[in-house]
């Protein structure tokens, strides 16, 4: 290989590096490793579909040290993505020279639809992703909302983190996993993660409990 094509492969990986890697899905737990759980869904005014992705960035503090993990996410599906322990928040994508990318672009049955990326995105809390544990996120949810003849139609995008949603994932997650068409590699994977899946599933039980018991009297 000549210097000159090096340099050009080099360059090409940092580049890449600036955008982020995409996480293992459904990988078996490494010592020390953490994931995150997290839905997708894509909703045309006809109804939900499978056809569609939605794309966003998962970014530990740190600086250049920091971990910067690309989520490209499909419709009606669930990511259980391997992960470093830290604090996390979400973020837009990134250009091939790491620069955020403030439009969000939400493909759904062939059909793009850009938008700002989502400012109640940006103001969500950051996560504490602790070695061991799997974090539930929720649902990512784009909606195309119902237009006019002759308009363009709008779409909203949000994160569904209600205790429902991400039980939700959870134990659909669980019923994927344990599914017997699945893979024998995926449902190992299961079998590995389980305590942890259990463990996340009995936190948003207990938390969904403590908020009936402090519900506020009508």
């Amino acid at each position: 290989m000549t210097m000159r094509r090096l340099l050009l492969v080099t360059s090409v990986f940092a580049f890449a590096a600036c955008r982020g890697t995409v996480p293992e899905r459904n990988a078996p737990p490494e010592q020390a490793i953490s994931a995150i759980l997290i839905g997708c869904k894509t909703i045309l005014p006809s109804g939900e579909t499978r056809n569609g992705r939605i794309k966003i960035n998962f970014e530990s503090e740190g600086g250049r040290q920091a971990e910067v993990y690309r989520l490209p996410l499909d419709g009606g599906e669930n990511y259980l993505f391997l992960i470093e322990p830290g604090t996390y928040r979400i973020t837009p994508t990134r250009s091939i020279f790491g620069f955020y990318k403030p439009t969000m672009k939400v493909v759904i049955e062939g059909r793009t639809y850009p938008l700002p990326f989502p400012r109640d995105l940006l103001r969500q809390h950051a996560y504490d992703i602790k070695p061991g544990k799997i974090t539930a996120l929720g649902s990512l949810e784009a909606k195309v909302m119902p237009a006019l003849p002759g308009q363009k139609p709008a779409i909203q995008v949000r994160l569904d983190d209600s205790t429902q949603a991400r039980r939700n994932v959870v134990q659909s997650t669980i019923r994927d996993m344990m599914d017997p068409r699945r893979s024998l590699e995926v449902r190992e994977t299961s079998i590995a993660w389980s305590r942890a899946l259990q463990n996340s599933l009995m936190e948003l039980l207990a938390e969904d409990g403590q908020r009936q018991l402090y519900k506020p009297a009508k």
